[in-house]
């Protein structure tokens, strides 16, 4: 079992500085820091953040009125030194000066390792920073327009260094105007990032990589009306040569990871979940789960990361939160938790400003994040093997049932309801129902019980759950 923590290392390294009364560094994130993730199951870190962001990139963050409208909703007292910039533009991979540099992320990197965490950095694969060298040293490396498209579209491209560049941008959405669009359709600059990401990947462990979907041929294509080559599974097979055991997780959307799952990527996003855990259909949730074990396996679970709004905002009601917190870790694949996650924080904070919103945060949203901690604990959940229990009858089809066994030892299972009514069903027992099973109530505490194998074999595993309500058993098979 794999578990990631995201920490925005610009929030906490202000946080830090007042902490210690000078400015943080990288050498500032200790082992006692770095031991306490480990104590709590994460076997990785994921630094966001660190590479250096320019004047311009920052400038554009700074004159946009959405955001410190944002900011000055959030942060009382914001100013220009709260605004940093956005960490996806980047304009070198290098670690800011002030972070203590690529030196100090080494020295971090051998701490986390002998604490027992891998290290991950970002990679940003489609698009730079204003400021980066090559826009004005390598301009064929990036996609160019001209004086029509800049007077049509005056947000999609803009002028430097006396050339017109096109500014990334998923087809989706408005342009990302502090960044400047890679021309994948250059075979050169296909081999300068790959040599990029294998630079990233000599300084950690695994790489983040930044809306990969967006590099997939067809994608970058439609987008852009130029022809490509396919990327990803040269580069990833490439960096591996060079690193080997190099992690690669993809930020996908648009139903496109079972894509980059076969390109070569460990992990992908998976937001099709979350959006489902939000929406609340207990038969969406389980067909999504259905899918094939290889494939579960290497899905990035999470109900909260710096792209989305605090799991205690989105999932205010607080059954909501935890029926649907409790599932994200209870199924395969790679657990990630987000920087505030764990105080059960509201308030989103924002990835162009380096301070966020003082909150105490909520104390029932909290409390699921450490029974979450806890079920990650068990020796079946981490080296288990895992099956998705079906409704016994139409009375269990609100029920989500997580199965997870683990040989001459013990089982655990989760059950959520997964809806608004309160349900009374049951689901099928599968491998519990051969022999008589002891139940106890994982969370709740209180006696043992034996149920009969017949029983489970006759009637299933019956509860009765309010709506969102959740239960976890350990179940030990009875000789």
């Amino acid at each position: 079992m794999q578990q990631l923590y995201e920490l925005n290392v610009r929030t906490w390294r202000t946080e830090r500085s007042a902490a210690l009364g000078r400015p943080a560094t990288l050498d500032d994130l200790t082992h006692d820091r770095l031991d306490k993730l480990v104590e709590d199951g994460f076997t990785w870190l994921y630094l966001l953040g660190a590479w250096k962001i320019g004047p311009m990139t920052r400038a554009v963050s700074v004159g946009d009125l959405h955001l410190r409208h944002y900011l000055s909703s959030v942060l009382d007292d914001t100013t220009d030194a709260d605004i940093c910039g956005s960490p996806f533009s980047p304009m070198a991979y290098e670690v800011e000066a002030e972070f203590g540099g690529d030196e100090a992320l080494a020295r971090l990197r051998e701490r986390a390792r002998a604490s027992g965490l891998s290290l991950m950095l970002d990679f940003v694969p489609n698009h730079l920073g204003l400021d980066h060298p090559w826009v004005k040293d390598r301009p064929e490396f990036c996609l160019q327009g001209d004086e029509g498209r800049l007077s049509a579209q005056p947000d999609a491209y803009c002028r430097l260094h006396g050339r017109i560049f096109a500014h990334g941008r998923d087809p989706f959405f408005a342009p990302w105007r502090h960044t400047i669009q890679l021309d994948y359709s250059n075979p050169r600059l296909q081999e300068a990032m790959i040599s990029a990401a294998s630079d990233v990947a000599a300084r950690c462990d695994g790489l983040r990589c930044d809306v990969a979907m967006l590099l997939l041929q067809d994608v970058f294509e439609n987008t852009w009306k130029r022809p490509m080559q396919p990327f990803w599974r040269r580069c990833l097979d490439r960096v591996r040569s060079e690193h080997p055991g190099t992690l690669f997780m993809a930020e996908v959307y648009w139903n496109r990871e079972y894509e980059l799952q076969q390109a070569g990527f460990d992990f992908t996003f998976d937001k099709i979940l979350y959006d489902r855990l939000l929406s609340g259909d207990p038969e969406s949730i389980r067909a999504h789960l259905r899918a094939s074990p290889e494939y579960q396996s290497h899905c990035v679970r999470f109900l909260e990361n710096h792209a989305e709004q605090r799991a205690a905002a989105r999932f205010s009601y607080a059954d909501h939160h935890r029926g649907a917190l409790l599932l994200t870790g209870m199924v395969p694949g790679l657990l990630l938790c987000h920087y505030g996650q764990e105080d059960g924080r509201k308030v989103h904070s924002s990835i162009h400003a380096s301070r966020r919103p003082a909150e105490d945060g909520s104390p029932a949203h909290r409390a699921a994040y450490h029974e979450l901690m806890r079920l990650l604990s068990e020796p079946a959940r981490h080296d288990g093997t895992w099956q998705l229990l079906e409704p016994f009858n139409q009375r269990g089809a609100n029920l989500i049932a997580c199965l997870w066994s683990l040989a001459v030892h013990h089982s655990l299972l989760l059950l959520v309801n997964a809806s608004w009514q309160s349900t009374s069903g049951a689901v099928q027992a599968g491998p519990l129902a051969n022999r008589d099973c002891q139940f106890q109530d994982y969370l709740a505490g209180g006696p043992s019980y034996v149920v009969k194998a017949e029983t489970l074999r006759a009637e299933g595993i019956a509860v009765d759950l309010q709506p969102w309500g959740a239960v976890a058993y350990r179940i030990m098979p009875q000789r």
